[in-house]
């Protein structure tokens, strides 16, 4: 049962073609829930289609116009009891940034600020899933250059700080939305396309994080710091602090043009 009244909920599941992701799809699929899934493009979604989704969007979250393109989609199609924001993109080994058509850097762009803005365009949903990693703390958060443009490049440090921005968004976007459940997951060290292209061999399978994070998507509970773990790492003073949560959450108003809604 979602959040402990619905029997079957409609679930919006992004980067849900491999992976963490299609994993999700499939054992929230498998529980008979409505689950509208997203590939990048058309090509991708039906190269990789879940069996017995509802539906799928489409849109390259690279992109903010394919973005708010995407929302458009998704919104004629919920409401949403979950939106569950598991798209990410790794440049682990990269050295030099990435910089996506809107002149972001896209390690940011597609963690960080397609998450924000998808969570802003949407119809507000019960609850909200961002899936983030333990990583976060190894983030360095430097909202006066979150683009790089300024600093050395390390792609593991660009993916960790996005990591942790997703953290902070979670408890800003609670604490802002109190009758929406904002939530934070850590897969943890999963093998999937993703760590395999990054050089990793990870030791938990796509499937043990995809149950885990439908079970998140449906549950009665909420978790601790509103973050869900298995490993040490949890969000400490610094991530609850409230004015460094609100600044990021300005900072991606600032580089989307999305505004958050009250």
């Amino acid at each position: 049962m979602l959040l402990g009244s619905t029997p079957v909920a409609r679930i919006l599941l992004t980067g849900s073609t491999a992976g963490i992701g299609r994993a999700a799809a499939v054992a929230l699929v498998q529980q008979g829930h409505e689950v509208i899934v997203h590939a990048r493009d058309e090509r991708r979604a039906a190269a990789s289609a879940v069996p017995g989704a509802a539906g799928v969007v489409t849109g390259d979250l690279a992109s903010l116009e394919q973005t708010r393109a995407l929302a458009a989609q998704a919104a004629a199609i919920g409401p949403f009891d979950t939106v569950v924001l598991n798209a990410g993109l790794a440049r682990m080994t990269a050295t030099e940034r990435d910089l996506t058509e809107d002149g972001i850097e896209s390690t940011f762009q597609v963690n960080t600020l397609s998450a924000y803005a998808l969570a802003a365009l949407l119809p507000r949903p019960r609850r909200i899933v961002l899936t983030s990693s333990a990583l976060a703390g190894d983030g360095r958060l430097d909202l006066d250059d979150p683009s790089y443009a300024h600093r050395a490049f390390h792609g593991r440090e660009a993916y960790a700080t996005t990591k942790l921005h997703l953290v902070l968004i979670a408890l800003g976007l609670g604490r802002h939305w109190p009758g929406t459940d904002v939530l934070a997951f850590d897969p943890g060290w999963v093998a999937t396309a993703m760590t395999a292209r990054n050089g990793d061999r990870a030791p938990l399978t796509p499937e043990h994080a995809g149950e885990r994070l439908a079970r998140l998507a449906t549950g009665g509970t909420v978790p601790p710091d509103s973050y869900d773990t298995e490993r040490a790492w949890t969000p400490g003073p610094s991530e609850h602090d409230v004015a460094t949560q609100d600044a990021l959450l300005r900072l991606c108003a600032a580089q989307t043009g999305i505004s958050l809604p009250a």
